[in-house]
Order: structure tokens, then sequence, then C-alpha cells
């Protein structure tokens, strides 16, 4: 098996049913995908299971995968974030989990427990749109591009989403040091 073969050349083979095709798929994309779904939900068990999910429907919707219409990262990005707000709504979850904070902050600065917590908080309670497009481009490192292909929307209202979030971001976490 070729490792350099391109995501969409290995999904034409898993539309002809090629297991090899599918697993190699599934190790190239697991990690990062998990690292999504970990950073929406903020818990492992339920990261993992979405991600099981993803590729459950990948295999079995195969044959809806176009690919002179869509890449294959965006389509499987786009299982998962509508399994993660699918889980979202039905449980109501809590986030408890630890955040990469690297991006959010000055890494030059010490970071307390206290303070993870509260970015924590403050990235779970934006709205969903806004938390996809920061945890893609800021802790996922896709371009601003590829998240306005993946939420169908344009790279100016990427833009405007990102903007909001970390203004939000920088509000609600300047409140928490305040209060206490």
């Amino acid at each position: 098996m070729n490792d350099s073969e391109s995501d969409a050349a290995l999904m034409l083979r898993v539309q002809q049913q090629d297991t090899h095709a599918f697993e190699r798929l599934m190790q190239r994309h697991s990690q990062p995908l998990h690292s999504f779904a970990y950073r929406h939900c903020q818990n492992a068990d339920d990261a993992r299971e979405i991600v099981q999910d993803a590729f459950l429907r990948v295999w079995s919707r195969s044959g809806t995968w176009k690919a002179n219409k869509v890449k294959f990262t965006t389509w499987i990005y786009q299982i998962t974030r509508n399994l993660c707000i699918d889980r979202f709504r039905k449980q109501s979850a809590q986030f408890d989990d630890e955040v990469e904070l690297e991006s959010l902050h000055d890494p030059s600065q010490e970071v307390d427990k206290e303070t993870i917590l509260a970015v924590r908080q403050a990235v779970q309670k934006l709205p969903e749109r806004q938390r996809t497009a920061l945890i893609l481009c800021q802790l996922q490192g896709w371009s601003q591009s590829e998240v306005a292909s993946l939420l169908q929307i344009s790279v100016e209202a990427t833009e405007s989403l990102l903007a909001r979030a970390r203004r939000t971001l920088r509000t609600r976490l300047s409140v928490a040091e305040t209060t206490n």
C-alpha cells in the first residue's frame, strides 16, 4: 500500500468496499479527528465514540462522497462536527477535561488551574459555530478558507466568527479575572 496515496484515491477504493483503504484513512485521520471531537465535547470517551461513529458513516455512506465536489477532510470533519453537535444536544455535556491553551494566550505567561478552568468554561459557552471555527483555526491549524468550506460560509464570515469568538473570550476572561 502506498502511504502517499491521496485521501481521494483511498476514498474511491473505499467506495469499492476496500477495507485496506478504509483502514489507511482511519490511521491517517483518527487522531486529528479525535482531537477535534475532544475539543468540542471535552470528554475522551465521547470523542472516541464520535470518531468511531464518523468512520462508520464514512464506510456506510461512502457512495455519497463526491471526489470532485468536496475534499475528504472537509466531508469527514463535517460528519464529525454534526456528531459532536448531536452529542452536545442530547447530553448537554459539561466540559471537564483540559483544553489546549497555548494558542489562546501568551505562552510565556504561567497558567494556573483556575485560568485553565476559566478558559474551558468560556470556550464551552461560545456559540457552536464560533467554537468550531476557533478550535479548527487556533488549535487544529486549519486555514480560514478550509473552515469556511466546512461551515459552508464565506472566508469573511469565518473571519467574523473568529473575531467574535476571540472578543467574547477576552471579555469573559477579563470579567472572570476582575471577579476573583
